[in-house]
């Protein structure tokens, strides 16, 4: 019987974890704690299915002109600086049905980040420019 208050406790704080996720400011948090904690794979996949793509396009490049030197982990790759300073706000400034601009302040930079939802996730979206030979 002991089992019950611990089994609901999980479930109570599993909930708590995917209603969290499930707004953009949610999702954007989990994405940068994952960062900072050093889970480049859980980071790598709170990116968007066209940044993943994107990101792993230019490794692909990157990694052949090195001679294989820098592998195929595109997670590692990506996360590999280390941490960066702490998010301090997280503010919505517009959202659509599938697509939320925040406003983020992490340490003493301010910008914007896009996430766009796929299928029930929200997930952050690289801006275009920033790996090479992205359009």
């Amino acid at each position: 019987m002991r089992a019950t208050p611990l089994a609901a406790l999980i479930s109570l704080l599993a909930a708590c974890s995917s209603a969290r996720d499930d707004t953009p400011e949610g999702a954007y948090q989990a994405f940068a704690a994952a960062a900072n904690k050093g889970d480049a794979a859980g980071a790598f996949s709170r990116l968007s299915s066209d940044s993943q793509a994107r990101v792993r396009g230019q490794l692909a490049g990157l990694s052949a002109a090195s001679g294989g030197s820098l592998g195929e982990d595109a997670a590692r790759w990506m996360f590999s600086a280390g941490r960066t300073p702490p998010v301090i706000t997280v503010q919505l400034l517009k959202k659509e049905a599938d697509r939320a601009t925040l406003g983020v302040t992490a340490g003493e930079r301010t910008g914007e980040v896009t996430l766009v939802r796929q299928g029930s996730v929200w997930r952050v979206q690289l801006p275009r420019g920033s790996t090479s030979g992205a359009e």
